[in-house]
């Protein structure tokens, strides 16, 4: 079985890491379990070129990201 969530992507500027989060991307993550869950959406991140994760939340309707961005 096959587990999807949506990963809600949240951008922090390098620059200003006390400032407010912007909103990013939304990307789907699939993992065959709920253990594998964070390293598929740590390869999602980086397929869509934000390898900087600081922090992940599972949250009950999906998952958060935030990211570090160059400003």
């Amino acid at each position: 079985m096959q587990h999807r969530y949506d990963l809600k992507v949240f951008l922090l500027a390098k620059d200003e890491p006390a400032g407010p989060p912007r909103p990013g991307p939304t990307l789907a993550v699939e993992a065959p379990t709920l253990d594998g869950l964070l390293p598929a959406a740590k390869r999602a991140l980086a397929d869509a070129g934000h390898p900087r994760a600081r922090a992940f939340y599972f949250t009950p309707t999906g998952l958060v990201a935030h990211v570090e961005v160059p400003a």
